[in-house]
C-alpha cells in the first residue's frame, strides 16, 4: 500500500509541473526530515530572451554561485548572468564561460595547496564535470526556493546532515533499487557536484561540500549537500515518505 499523508498518495506520480503538488511534497518532506533550510531549485537559461522572460530580479553585484544557493536556502530568489559571478569554478561548471589554460593545466588547482603536484591537480580538474566542455553555452541561471518556482527546474538542491542524506538516498532507491554513481571529491561542491553532475547524468549526487564554499557561504560543519535531477525529485520524496520512521 502506498504511504498516504493527509494531502498526497505517495507512489502515484503527477504529470508535468504542478506547483501546488510540488509544494505539498516540500511541506511533507520538510516535516518528515525536520529540514532547517529551504529546498532550492536551479534553472539554466540558454538565451537572453528566455532569461528576460523570467521576472525574478537579477542579483546585484558579483558573488559566487554557491553563495547564491546558500541565500536561496534562506528564502531569497535571484537570477544571474556571467557578470554577476566572481568564481571561475562556478562559471565554467555552469557553462557561463569557457575555461582557461591555467585552469585546465591544473596550475590554478595546484595553487590552492590541496594537491601534491600539478599533475595530480590536472587529473582532478579533468574529473570535474563541467558544462564549459559542452557546445551549448549557458546564458543565465535562476536560483530560488523550490516552493516559489513557476517553471520546471533542472536540478533540486537540499542541504542537510548525514542523517538527511541517508533518508534521501533511501527514498531515491526505494522505487527502482538502482544506486547512484556518486561523484564526490570535495571540489566545486555546489556548482559541479550538486548542479552539473545531476544535470548531466540524471542521477542524484551527494557532496561533502568543499573548502571554497565552506569559507564563502559559511555552511555549518555538519552540513552537506544533495543534488537531484528534477525528474527524479517526486519519486524520491515518495520513497522518503514510504520509508518514514514516524509510522
Amino acid at each position: 500500500m502506498p504511504f498516504k499523508s493527509s494531502k498526497i498518495t505517495y507512489g502515484i506520480p503527477s504529470d508535468g509541473f504542478n506547483r501546488e503538488l510540488i509544494n505539498e511534497y516540500i511541506e511533507d518532506v520538510k516535516k518528515e526530515l525536520n529540514l532547517k533550510r529551504e529546498i532550492v531549485g536551479i534553472k539554466l537559461f540558454f538565451s537572453k530572451e528566455e532569461y528576460d522572460k523570467c521576472k525574478i530580479e537579477p542579483i546585484k553585484g558579483k558573488t559566487a554561485y554557491c553563495v547564491m544557493v546558500e541565500r536561496a536556502t534562506r528564502g531569497h530568489s535571484c537570477k544571474s548572468v556571467l557578470e554577476n559571478h566572481n568564481c571561475d569554478g562556478g562559471t565554467t561548471a555552469l557553462g557561463l564561460e569557457r575555461s582557461t589554460e591555467r585552469i585546465e593545466s591544473g596550475e590554478e588547482y595546484f595553487s590552492y595547496n590541496l594537491y601534491a603536484t600539478n599533475a595530480v591537480a590536472r587529473r582532478m580538474r579533468q574529473n570535474v564535470m563541467s558544462l564549459h566542455r559542452e557546445e551549448a553555452s549557458t546564458y543565465g541561471v535562476l536560483i530560488q526556493p523550490l516552493k516559489d518556482f513557476e517553471v520546471i527546474p533542472d536540478v533540486i538542491i537540499l542541504i542537510g546532515t548525514p542523517y538527511h542524506s541517508m533518508r534521501i538516498l533511501q527514498g531515491y532507491v526505494y522505487n527502482n533499487g538502482l544506486k547512484p554513481t556518486l561523484n564526490c571529491k570535495a571540489m566545486q561542491a555546489l556548482c559541479s557536484e550538486c548542479t552539473t553532475v545531476p544535470y548531466m547524468t540524471g542521477e542524484m549526487n551527494i557532496s561533502t561540500l568543499c573548502p571554497s564554499t565552506r569559507m564563502l557561504a559559511k555552511w555549518k560543519e555538519e552540513e552537506l549537500a544533495i543534488g537531484i535531477p528534477y525528474e527524479r525529485f517526486e519519486e524520491t520524496i515518495r520513497g522518503i515518505m514510504a520509508t518514514s520512521m514516524k509510522k
